[in-house]
């Protein structure tokens, strides 16, 4: 078991950080002071990033009038917010893009479904006029960063993980956690420490699963933690993990959510799915 943490520990020190420049976005979130000119300037540093946000801005998706021809114009038409989760998307999609085997995820699944639980996750906060869509949108975009981690020690691990979760009735992450010593959401949580990502952001990927248990993010927690069992009702690029988790219905309830408005949310992402996949051509 100690063996088995200090390696994962050591895993985490050594997993490429998110990019500089998306670093430099997330800070953004963080900072009230920060206007449109301080997101134009970091992006158009960055000509890889600039010919990609231009070709997320004039997809299908958004469908906008016109041609967006540079990163100030984006960010006028699509707002600040809109642009800072785009130039997320753009930022960490390689970071996502491998096959994770431990997790029974082929080659680019789990950024699939981190896209579809982003946009999932921002439709719900807006639907509740809540401030905090970017949070939101970037939480449940990273939410999964700790399995990227502790992909291979899950893989190794997988028979005894899963006869845990079986013969004793709980969820794969608590199997998990019985069997390496950490689960991928408390993995996740130290990596976004160790990143220095926003506080915010660090105690939405640590408690999204149990957001019962989040001090100081249960709202933003709860709505990422809908927008992940809202993906794999779906069934979108689910993983060995999945069907071992049970929505808590008290978390939809104290954020107003019934049933009936969660099939909203689904029908709305289902209704506009091809354009959603426009999403993962482009980035």
């Amino acid at each position: 078991m100690m063996t088995t943490i200090a390696s994962i520990l050591e895993e985490i020190d050594q997993l490429k950080p998110i990019s500089d420049v998306a670093g430099k976005v997330l800070t953004l979130l963080d900072d009230p002071d920060c206007g449109m000119s301080d997101l134009a300037d970091i992006i158009r540093h960055e000509p890889a990033l600039t010919a990609n946000l231009l070709k997320l801005a004039n997809s299908a998706y958004f469908g906008l009038p016109g041609k967006i021809e540079d990163a100030k114009q984006a960010i006028i038409y699509l707002g600040m917010t809109q642009v800072v989760d785009l130039v997320l998307l753009v930022s960490c999609g390689e970071t996502f893009k491998g096959g994770h085997d431990g997790y029974g995820l082929g080659r680019g699944a789990l950024w699939q479904n981190a896209v579809c639980a982003a946009i999932v996750a921002n439709d719900i906060t807006e639907k509740k006029g809540l401030k905090c869509a970017g949070l939101t949108f970037t939480g449940a975009l990273l939410r999964d960063i700790g399995k990227i981690a502790i992909d291979q020690y899950v893989k190794s691990a997988m028979p005894q993980i899963v006869e845990r979760a079986n013969t004793q009735d709980t969820s794969f992450m608590v199997a998990e956690r019985q069997v390496l010593g950490l689960d991928h959401a408390q993995v996740g949580g130290l990596l976004a420490k160790k990143w220095n990502l926003p506080p915010l952001l660090q105690c939405i990927i640590r408690y999204y699963h149990t957001p019962l248990s989040a001090d100081g993010c249960f709202t933003e927690a709860s709505i990422v933690y809908l927008a992940d069992a809202i993906c794999r009702k779906m069934e979108i690029s689910l993983g060995v993990d999945d069907a071992s988790y049970r929505i808590d219905e008290r978390i939809g309830y104290s954020l107003g959510l019934d049933e009936s408005a969660i099939q909203t949310v689904m029908n709305e992402f289902q209704a506009k799915m091809d354009r959603v996949t426009t999403l993962f051509h482009v980035v």
